[in-house]
């Protein structure tokens, strides 16, 4: 069996077990509110900031075509008295993706592309590292995350330059699978969805998303490109927990330009809007048609299964599987079919859901880098509206959190000990220099005040050491990457996690 037919067929096979044939309005039945739900709603909120250390949150329930609550909690920054409210700004990172998804849809209902069309159709520059891939990886793949590449984080991250020169970048990472086989969240390929989109309009993204879909929707309050934001605007401030698990205020991501992969700013309130637009069959409260029922239906169908790994079920716990659309997550959730997607960026975390069979949504929005209290307090919120009880989503979660620290410190020793087998001692001045990648350009590894440091693109990290030569990233980017010196003419350094890169060393510092 060819490797593509067996992947419809897993897709077809968790739609049948999932009931995940696409839901009408018609077929859709919100249930009653639960008794005193507003009151439960703010004591579930009141104990995620609690337990997850929140400085400041902002929620907000959509309910049978009605956005019924929005509030917020705490303040925008750790000592500050300014509240945090439903129109505070927060910055929704790849929470943008549902909105380059939608544009995309709204391009293809104009007969401008098809979801089938080869990304190098459209942008005849675009090149990856395998020929046969460049031809065949398409809008679909891009926007399902099942390009063939690895992930690949730190190639855009605090990068800055135009979004041509992300995704030019790709052709320099190796291909690792064929494209529409396998779920690999992959930012950059939806960056040049974006650029797609430029080249069949021939209008900027910012500006094809605030004309075709911010404005019509109403949502006063949400920025396609930060630039425009107003200075005085009220926003969220970012945070990290430190050493000794109290927030703190940390520096904020730089926002350059517009990036169709995750530069939106918005508030609960807008995205509550968004939300029910998403809920609805492509029309707006108002009754204009923004997308047509079928391109709304394959935006929510899902394109790639993912594996639904031990650390997805702990996070998950109320789930059996788990999926990706066109710009949404799919997943179950107590047997009911839901669609999400998350974003994260420093010292900021954000969430949206939808629970279509049950016409259910919810947006969490918090200043605190990292934290899941997004995910358990949307696991409450949905166990609360759909009549469930008895599941301590905030202990689940941060069990799994912390069975995932463990297994990444047991790689990271279990690295240490190779390294202690393949040399004894080295001197870390012997390790310094600027190390060389075709794609990710110059990587440096460092002293500063004796402390080992890694830079590499955009991002810094100090180093925690393995082993000789072996160390473990400290900095969020990272994702906890194991960073080996490798001894040899010339020498190199290896990063090891979700990406293994292989830097060789190039000059002295």
């Amino acid at each position: 069996m060819r490797p593509e037919t067996l992947t419809r067929l897993l897709v077809l096979t968790s739609f049948l077990l999932w009931g995940f044939q696409p839901l009408t309005a018609q077929e859709a039945t919100a249930p009653a509110l639960p008794d005193s739900w507003e009151l439960q709603v703010e004591n579930l909120t009141r104990l995620g900031m609690r337990f997850w250390r929140v400085p400041g949150c902002a929620v907000a329930v959509v309910h049978d075509g009605k956005v019924i609550w929005a509030k917020g909690f705490g303040t925008t920054a750790k000592g500050s008295d300014q509240p945090v409210t439903p129109d505070t700004l927060f910055p929704v990172a790849s929470i943008t993706k549902t909105f380059t998804t939608t544009r995309m849809a709204q391009l293809v209902d104009a007969g401008k592309a098809t979801w089938d069309d080869p990304i190098a159709r459209h942008l005849p520059w675009f090149q990856l590292s395998d020929p046969q891939a460049t031809q065949s990886v398409t809008l679909r793949h891009a926007a399902s995350h099942s390009g063939g590449l690895a992930s690949h984080d730190l190639l855009w991250y605090r990068w800055g330059g135009t979004m041509r020169d992300r995704v030019e970048r790709l052709k320099n990472l190796p291909v690792q699978s064929k494209p529409g086989e396998k779920f690999a969240y992959q930012t950059s390929l939806f960056t040049a969805l974006g650029l797609v989109e430029e080249a069949v309009d021939g209008k900027p993204w910012a500006e094809q998303v605030r004309s075709g879909l911010i404005e019509p929707l109403a949502l006063r309050s949400t920025w396609a490109d930060p630039s425009k934001i107003p200075p005085q605007f009220p926003r969220a401030q970012p945070h990290r927990l430190n050493f000794e698990d109290l927030p703190e205020p940390c520096e904020p991501y730089p926002f350059n330009s517009p990036d169709p992969a995750g530069s939106i700013h918005s508030t609960a309130n807008d995205l509550a809007r968004w939300v029910l637009f998403h809920l609805g069959d492509g029309t707006t409260p108002e009754g204009k048609r923004l997308v047509s029922k079928n391109q709304m239906g394959l935006l929510h169908t899902q394109q790639v299964a993912q594996e639904f790994t031990p650390a997805l079920r702990g996070l998950n716990p109320s789930s059996q599987a788990m999926g990706y659309a066109l710009g949404f997550t799919v997943y179950d959730h107590r047997g009911e079919r839901v669609l999400a997607h998350g974003g994260a960026v420093d010292g900021m975390r954000a969430q949206i859901t939808l629970v279509p069979g049950k016409k259910l949504g919810f947006v969490v929005l918090c200043n605190l880098s990292l934290t899941r209290m997004n995910l358990s307090l949307t696991h409450h919120l949905m166990d609360l509206f759909l009549g469930h009880t008895g599941r301590d989503y905030n202990g689940l979660v941060l069990k799994q959190q912390k069975r995932g620290l463990e297994e990444l410190v047991q790689r990271a020793r279990a690295a240490g000990d190779r390294a202690r087998g393949r040399m004894d001692k080295i001197d870390p001045v012997q390790m310094e220099g600027v190390y060389l990648h075709p794609a990710y350009g110059e990587a440096k590894l460092f002293l500063r005040d004796g402390v080992p440091m890694f830079s590499l693109g955009g991002a810094e990290t100090s180093l925690q050491p393995m082993g000789p030569g072996c160390w473990l990233a400290q900095a969020d980017p990272f994702g906890g990457a194991v960073i080996e010196y490798i001894q040899g003419d010339p020498p190199v350094v290896k990063l090891s996690g979700e990406v293994e890169l292989t830097l060789t060393q190039k000059k002295q510092p």
